[in-house]
C-alpha cells in the first residue's frame, strides 16, 4: 500500500463522535485520563443558613436516638433474669 493510499484510508473512515464522553476516554492516553480526572474534583460546597441547621438538627437526632437505644439495650440486659 502506498503512503497516499492510507492517508486517503484515514479520511474517508468516519469522525469519531467527541461530543460520546466514552469515545473521548479511549482516545485518551492513561495519563492523560488521569490528569483529566484530578482536574474534575469538587470541592466543599457552600451550604445556606437552613440547610446548616437542619443538617445539625439530623446529628443531634441520630445521637439521641443512639442514647435511647443504648440504655433501651442495658435496661433489657438487666432486666432478665
Amino acid at each position: 500500500m502506498k503512503p497516499h493510499e492510507d492517508h486517503a484510508e484515514a479520511a474517508a473512515s468516519p469522525k469519531p463522535d467527541l461530543k460520546d464522553p466514552r469515545v473521548v476516554l479511549s482516545l485518551l492516553e492513561t495519563d492523560q485520563v488521569v490528569a483529566a480526572k484530578q482536574q474534575t474534583r469538587f470541592g466543599r460546597r457552600s451550604l445556606s443558613t437552613g440547610i446548616k441547621i437542619l443538617l445539625w438538627g439530623l446529628r443531634v437526632y441520630v445521637l439521641v436516638m443512639f442514647v435511647l437505644v443504648l440504655v433501651s439495650v442495658v435496661r433489657a440486659i438487666h432486666s432478665a433474669p
